[in-house]
């Protein structure tokens, strides 16, 4: 009598996008573990530093002033800005160096470059959100804010900066691998970016030629977006959806492009 003997099945998009869940989730409860620990107040450091970065802008602003529209005022209009910004600060700041630092990870035939800088990045998002939930929950509380005026627009502009803050991070994290020189240019990047990112200042606001130059940059599109998410008198009309779509495709792609290229001179010890 023959036996057939069941070829294996192969892996399906299904099981496979399951597995790497798995792993990112493991890689995201490590990053927070090894970075914050169980020390002072722990974990709550996750949301500490937005927060009080964001609350001492906050702050600084509030005697600006009155308004800066029929229902735009400083404190809310700070709030928003920086803490959105600090999503991408912190992305990009933290994917540099993050090979160094997570190497032996690699020796886990699941684990990949791909896998820890998605991590990161979720982790720093995570906590840029929480902190501006608590800050704006804050302020319409005291009354120096409405609520969000369109909810779903203001997502979507988080959303955004988290693709394209981790778009970069995937070409920082292998372009910064042995490579001193990115690696200290990666801060002074997300620092030279606050004039040119629209976060404190409505596109508007600049004068023409200039204002044309400031809209090839990604980050005004998506600052405009989020405060027509927030205020009421807001509009969309220098805000262009494929045009930031694009871009953060486009460096999606690189970024998967130079981890494949760098893949071959990640060497484990």
């Amino acid at each position: 009598m023959a036996y057939i003997i069941p070829r294996p099945r192969a892996p399906s998009l299904i099981g496979g996008l399951r597995k790497q869940k798995r792993v990112i989730a493991a890689l995201l409860l490590r990053e927070l573990h090894t970075r914050y620990g169980r020390e002072n107040v722990g974990y709550l450091w996750l949301i500490g530093e937005p927060l009080i970065l964001a609350g001492i802008m906050a702050l600084l602003h509030h005697s600006g002033p009155t308004e800066y529209g029929s229902d735009i005022k400083p404190l809310p209009f700070t709030v928003l800005g920086y803490t959105i910004f600090i999503m991408f600060r912190g992305i990009v700041n933290r994917s540099s160096g993050a090979l160094e630092a997570n190497a032996p990870l690699l020796y886990h035939r699941m684990v990949t470059v791909f896998d820890i800088t998605t991590a990161r990045a979720l982790l720093e998002a995570a906590g840029t959100f929480l902190a501006f939930s608590v800050l704006m929950t804050l302020v319409v509380g005291l009354g120096l804010a409405e609520p969000p005026a369109r909810p779903l627009c203001l997502a979507g502009a988080l959303a955004l900066m988290f693709w394209y803050s981790w778009a970069h991070s995937l070409i920082i994290t292998a372009a910064s691998y042995n490579n001193r020189t990115v690696e200290r240019l990666v801060h002074p990047y997300s620092y030279f970016m606050i004039p040119l990112s629209a976060s404190f200042y409505q596109v508007e606001w600049i004068p023409g030629p200039y204002r044309h130059w400031l809209l090839w940059i990604p980050l005004p599109h998506i600052f405009e977006l989020a405060r027509y998410g927030q205020f009421e008198s807001a509009t969309l009309r220098y805000f262009d959806p494929l045009y930031i779509v694009g871009s953060c495709a486009v460096l999606t792609w690189a970024g998967l492009l130079t981890l494949r290229v760098y893949r071959s001179k990640i060497h484990l010890n």
